[in-house]
């Protein structure tokens, strides 16, 4: 039999108390020859069938010595009171796994809904002439704005969709998370197939169109003072890590719940630290981001209006959503790279820009042909708008541009690769990435 031992507080009240309960209890049992036990010194009372030196069953209600906790904590009545441990932490999305179907939750219904823009650094204008049509290159920009939409529900689900038609995403994307599993479900537009995009990987999903995870540092946080942004107190953060720096502004919503950190864990993953990072708290949210690059350049993300929601549609934050088949492989495929109409493009001038240079023997009928020869993904802007996406080691072939000069710029979306601007008299054939020695220079001719 296991000894019990309970101890007293300050009299022999309780002791003498026990001892007649213990009395009794030899009698009940028929051996009345057993006396009853003495107390000891500190009014506990060991049982006289005790082999052993006995477990302390509760704690003294008085304070430790050393201040720490002795014993298993119980309240009034004898019952344990274990500590809560909080939920567990998250764990990672499997690539090589598709994901069972869920059901939608009855708390993602209320959250936020966030518009916001990508902003590119070191845009060049458009030439100056009155062949310049203004007002169509505001619309051409308009057109090719960098957007998004965010959706943050309080019971921590996120899901941001692509509403740009020059994002390297096509338009109708989305990126979804959860609160309990690290990483991304990418969702092909129309949901009609899904990829799972693990922790370190958003980068070169963004950056470059493929999934290739790269290594995660812990990085280092440092305050950047307070302010404000769309009327909404915000603690403003620097964090350093070996890719750059990123700076956020981080605002206090309390609808927000658990769905603000799935949003600062992409921004914190973008530039290499790992999304488990302290500086992504729950209540706050990323208003504005904005990163540069070790080796030069940058891009920010701005959010532009927030609205509080409570009529969240639950099923659109499921992962994966019903029907959306588990694509191993593959990302989503923008429509041929050309992000402005013919009829967009000619709507830049209303008469050809007098050209500065011979034709181009090597240039199509009309338009132009970007001939891409780096390893990366990179955009064409002619006079400040992007215009096409040209893959790596390929070209495009873009019409609509009127004959005459343009000025013609190559850059990756995020920015690390920044090439300077030329001027280009159009029809023409224009190359990046092509040895000096091959008589082309950088930025076509």
């Amino acid at each position: 039999m296991t000894a019990v031992r309970v101890r007293g507080r300050r009299d022999g009240r309780r002791a003498a108390l026990w001892a007649l309960l213990g009395g009794l209890a030899l009698a009940g049992c028929g051996d009345g020859a057993r006396a009853a036990p003495d107390a000891g010194e500190d009014g506990s009372i060991a049982s006289p069938l005790a082999t052993e030196p006995p477990e302390p069953l509760g704690v003294d209600a008085g304070t430790p010595s050393d201040g720490g906790i002795v014993g298993i904590p119980a309240d009034s009545s004898g019952r344990l009171i274990l500590p809560d441990g909080g939920p567990p932490p998250p764990e990672p999305l499997q690539p090589d796994e598709a994901l069972r179907a869920e059901a939608p939750g009855p708390r993602d219904q209320a959250g936020v809904t966030i518009e916001a823009t990508f902003r590119w650094r070191d845009v060049p204008g458009p030439h100056k002439g009155t062949e310049v049509a203004s007002e169509a290159i505001k619309e051409a920009l308009r057109l090719t704005e960098l957007t998004t939409r965010v959706h943050l529900t309080d019971s921590g689900r996120m899901r941001l969709e692509i509403t740009s038609r020059a994002l390297p995403l096509p338009g109708g994307t989305e990126l979804r998370a959860r609160s309990d599993r690290w990483g991304h479900l990418l969702l092909w537009p129309n949901s009609t197939d899904y990829r799972v995009v693990p922790a370190g990987a958003l980068r070169t999903l963004l950056a470059e169109r493929r999934i290739d995870v790269t290594p995660l540092a812990a990085g280092q946080a440092k305050a950047g003072g307070e302010g404000k942004r769309l009327g909404v107190a915000v603690r403003k953060v620097e964090l350093t890590a070996p890719l750059g720096t990123l700076h956020l502004e981080l605002g206090k919503v309390v609808e927000i719940g658990e769905g603000g950190p799935l949003l600062c864990r992409a921004f914190v993953e973008m530039v290499g630290v790992d999304p488990k990072s302290a500086v992504c708290q729950a209540g706050e949210v990323a208003l504005f981001a904005s990163w540069t690059w070790q080796e030069g350049g940058g891009i920010s993300w701005e959010a532009t209006s927030m609205n509080r929601r409570t009529d969240l549609i639950a099923g659109d934050f499921v992962m994966p959503p019903a029907g959306a088949r588990y694509a191993p492989s593959g990302l989503p495929i923008a429509p041929g790279g050309i992000l402005l109409s013919r009829e967009e493009l000619a709507a830049l001038r209303t008469a050809p820009l007098a050209a500065t240079a011979p034709p181009d023997p090597t240039a199509p009928g009309e338009g132009f042909i970007a001939a891409n020869q780096t390893d990366v993904l990179l955009y064409v802007l002619i006079d400040g708008i992007p215009v096409a996406l040209v893959p790596p080691l390929g070209e495009r072939y873009v019409i609509g541009t009127t004959r005459g000069r343009y000025g013609v710029q190559w850059r990756t979306f995020l920015g690390e690769k920044l090439y300077p601007p030329s001027e280009v008299n159009m029809p023409a054939r224009f190359t990046i990435g092509v040895p000096a020695d091959a008589g082309v220079a950088d930025g076509g001719k």
